[in-house]
């Protein structure tokens, strides 16, 4: 809970850092350990860092539902200047077709187009929900599908991994978002049918170019 380091929760330098005994813990960094004594109830996570991917293995010591959406730990080269404007993954989260348009280079759409496009995302969260529902994943994730705040942020983070995985710029997994538990890759993340309503909202913007030929897809 504590071996792998956590999220720093402050940038000030703490004037006693030097006096620490070697070996301590930061005291101004939230560790996946902080969170044990809440996963006495249902507990549904959002960890958005470089080092996102410690929180993975958060046990469920009180078999009590558990989720954690993690960001991913890299970004590419070309986009990391994005980040001086907030992170990619909470726009993901907060504004899927936003996000969408920036790793496109858009700057912007008219209100119809915009609209249009829009009407391409809510395809897609739609078939992403029918799909989880369907597929045999882990029964903390159907458990806070019951909830429409948190089903949204699960399509959405679905959402996200997917355009991730067809942008020519995202590569390696660690360039992706991940969860735990994990969602299916084969019956969700790589599902042709959510694959081919992100290559149309491409299309849409003329943005297609950015993204992989299903001859590409490995």
């Amino acid at each position: 809970g504590y071996d792998l380091g956590g999220v720093s929760t402050s940038s000030k330098r703490d004037p006693e850092h030097g006096k620490r005994p070697s070996g301590g813990k930061e005291p101004h960094c939230l560790y996946p350990g902080d969170l044990y004594p809440f996963t006495r109830k249902p507990l549904f996570v959002i960890v958005d860092s470089d080092n996102s991917y410690v929180f993975q293995q958060i046990p469920r010591y009180f078999g009590q539902p558990l989720m954690v959406l993690m960001s991913p730990q890299e970004t590419p080269s070309t986009l990391r200047d994005l980040r001086h404007g907030g992170s990619l993954f909470t726009l993901f989260l907060h504004s899927p077709l936003a996000a969408f348009c920036l790793i496109c280079n858009v700057g912007s759409l008219a209100v119809h187009h915009w609209e249009r496009c829009q009407s391409y995302v809510e395809r897609f969260l739609i078939e992403a929900s029918r799909l989880v529902v369907r597929s045999r994943c882990e029964s903390s994730i159907l458990q806070f599908f019951g909830d429409d705040f948190l089903r949204l942020l699960v399509v959405r983070y679905v959402f996200c991994d997917v355009v991730l995985h067809l942008h020519r710029l995202f590569r390696g997994r660690h360039q992706r978002p991940c969860c735990h538990p994990s969602l299916p890759e084969a019956d969700v993340l790589q599902h042709p049918a959510l694959h081919h309503i992100v290559l149309d909202l491409a299309a849409c913007i003329d943005a297609r170019d950015h993204f992989l030929d299903s001859n590409e897809l490995a």
